[in-house]
């Protein structure tokens, strides 16, 4: 026995499957103007870059123009939040003279400084400083509840490492 026909089930489904297709094009769309708006502040800086943006949006008439667009878009469907970011990732796209796009602010940063590793400096080192290293890494791992992971590099170190003994550290 059917309670309710195909007809109107197959209706609910195929809007819920149209939302997504629907959404996408007016997001695509709002890029575009954002681009277009973003396409005329670059024609309209007259200076370096730098000293265009410098600032704020009670200092710069740009910062100004730019941030009363991105607080009037602000609606149930746009959260403060996401205009802002959406205006900071106008800024960055600005700066580097690339496309917009929504999430800029999230995307790390090309430059080589960032590309480094921050685990410090190894001037010179020991077998024993090596063991010791990776005695703590074990150490905090375990911490973590990594035991999985801790066991597999336990393991590691002590097929790929001679005489590999894990050290006990001080508390």
């Amino acid at each position: 026995m059917t309670y309710v026909s195909k007809n109107l089930t197959s209706k609910v489904i195929k809007l819920f499957h149209g939302e997504g297709e629907t959404l996408a094009k007016i997001r695509g769309d709002q890029d575009k103007a954002i681009q277009a708006v973003l396409d005329a502040m670059t024609l309209a800086c007259d200076k370096p870059k730098a000293e265009f943006m410098k600032g704020n949006a009670k200092t710069n008439k740009a910062r100004e123009q730019v941030k009363e667009m991105f607080d009037a878009i602000v609606s149930p469907t746009c959260s403060k939040a996401s205009a802002a970011q959406y205006q900071t990732a106008f800024w960055i796209a600005f700066e580097k003279g690339i496309a917009f796009q929504r999430d800029l602010v999230n995307k790390k940063s090309d430059d080589k400084k960032d590309a480094t590793p921050k685990a410090g400096k190894v001037i010179s080192t020991t077998r024993v400083e090596l063991d010791k290293t990776l005695s703590k890494a074990l150490g905090q791992a375990r911490a973590l509840g990594l035991l999985e992971f801790a066991a597999t590099m336990l393991d590691h170190c002590i097929e790929s490492l001679d005489g590999f003994k894990e050290t006990v550290l001080d508390k």
